[in-house]
């Protein structure tokens, strides 16, 4: 009994001496900053448990802070932008707006409603028409109803031989004509009087292609020197023409374009100034102009019309024409347009209703039963002047230099265009 007690107060004694070993002698308060732990390379920290220590000043003045360097990334290739929810309706009349693409995307045009209603031109022509042989049809902003085809605004009109010269645009306008002639003095009975016709014409454009066309309205008064027979001072109503033509070539990028038409000539005037001869002529055309030459100083224009007028009695005579037309638009301003024109007429049978020598061109179809076979040159110098689009006059001299002058040794022809 006393030997187990003995070895339990041995144990107890133990124990409590191990624990004493841990302790320090003497007690001193607790630093507030803890020593520098100074290990060797060797040594291999043991774990400790306990609060974290804070290193000291010297410590982290020791260190050394090494900027973080920035290299920039690449841009991220965005996908398509995904809406969750509806397209807003955009209000009426109005056009909708487009999505704005993402930046590294390509803008790739997309179709937009036209509020304005534009559209491009030859919608609906047969395909020969926008392409082909006549190249590629580019078109221009829409036209009004009846409105004149103004894809072609640099060129002009002709201003003399105004019922044989036919411009080949599908135009709509109104255009005053006053004609001074002077007859030659070899010519009898005119024997040097004078001839004047006053009137207009008018032309519809009812597509950009097809038109119908008034040459001829008004009346003439004749001043003859040497009367004789039907031949006297008279005025009365002229003959009136008119037709319809077609633009079958109209080529933007080229500056070209050329028509066919028909023009009945209707001898439905005073008999006094002999516009009553026969029934009826009819005469075909074909029309064609061409733009070249441009500069910054301007550009020429030129423009021809061939045809004949064929009677369909034996009572009028027949004859061929062409016209000739070359001008300059100075400066490419579209306003100030000299001018030089030809005209040629060949009379390829005769008339039978009086017997005379010379005819009258544009302005009589005397029915002259000796005329088969002659030819008349005149050679015109004048100039257009554009105001406006809508506003443009014309003047021209012309004179007979080659050929039998028949009716005409000297004319001076002025117009006025009011275009639409």
């Amino acid at each position: 009994m006393r030997a187990r007690l003995l070895g339990g107060v041995g144990v107890a004694l133990g124990l409590w001496a191990c624990a004493a070993r841990a302790e320090e002698v003497t007690w001193r308060p607790v630093a507030t900053t803890p020593p520098a732990v100074t290990r060797s390379p060797e040594t291999t920290p043991a774990a400790t448990l306990g609060r974290p220590e804070p290193l000291s000043k010297s410590t982290q003045s020791d260190q050394i802070v090494t900027p973080v360097a920035y290299t920039p990334q690449p841009a991220a290739t965005f996908g398509p932008i995904i809406r969750a929810q509806a397209p807003d309706v955009p209000a009426p009349g109005t056009a909708p707006v487009q999505p704005v693409p993402p930046l590294n995307d390509v803008l790739i045009p997309s179709p937009v409603a036209d509020p304005a209603g534009l559209q491009p031109q030859g919608v609906g022509n047969p395909a020969w028409l926008n392409g082909g042989w006549l190249g590629t049809y580019q078109g221009c902003a829409s036209r009004g109803c009846l409105q004149s085809d103004h894809c072609f605004d640099y060129f002009i009109s002709p201003v003399t031989s105004p019922f044989l010269f036919e411009d080949p645009r599908s135009l709509t306008e109104l255009k005053p004509i006053f004609i001074w002639q002077k007859t030659p003095h070899n010519n009898t009975p005119y024997n040097g009087g004078s001839i004047e016709f006053f009137g207009m014409q008018a032309r519809v454009a009812i597509t950009e292609r097809l038109s119908v066309t008034l040459n001829k309205l008004g009346g003439i008064n004749q001043t003859v020197d040497s009367p004789s027979g039907d031949f006297a001072s008279h005025t009365g109503f002229a003959q009136m023409e008119l037709g319809a033509k077609y633009t079958f070539l109209r080529q933007e990028d080229w500056g070209t374009f050329g028509a066919f038409g028909v023009t009945l000539e209707a001898p439905v005037g005073s008999k006094s100034v002999f516009q009553d001869t026969g029934t009826l002529s009819m005469r075909p055309y074909l029309s064609f102009a061409q733009n070249f030459c441009k500069s910054s100083y301007g550009s020429f224009n030129f423009m021809t019309t061939t045809g004949g007028s064929f009677a369909l009695d034996n009572s009028r005579s027949d004859f061929l024409f062409t016209g000739l037309h070359l001008d300059y638009d100075v400066a490419n301003l579209h306003k100030i347009y000299p001018l030089i024109e030809l005209n040629w007429a060949y009379y390829t049978s005769n008339g039978h209703v009086r017997n005379q020598d010379f005819e009258g061109r544009d302005l009589f179809n005397f029915g002259a039963m000796n005329v088969s076979g002659q030819n008349n040159f005149t050679l015109a110098f004048g100039g257009r002047y554009k105001f406006r689009e809508w506003l443009q006059t014309g003047l021209a001299a012309e004179w007979a230099v080659a050929g039998k002058k028949d009716v005409q040794d000297f004319r001076l022809t002025f117009d006025v265009i009011f275009r639409y």
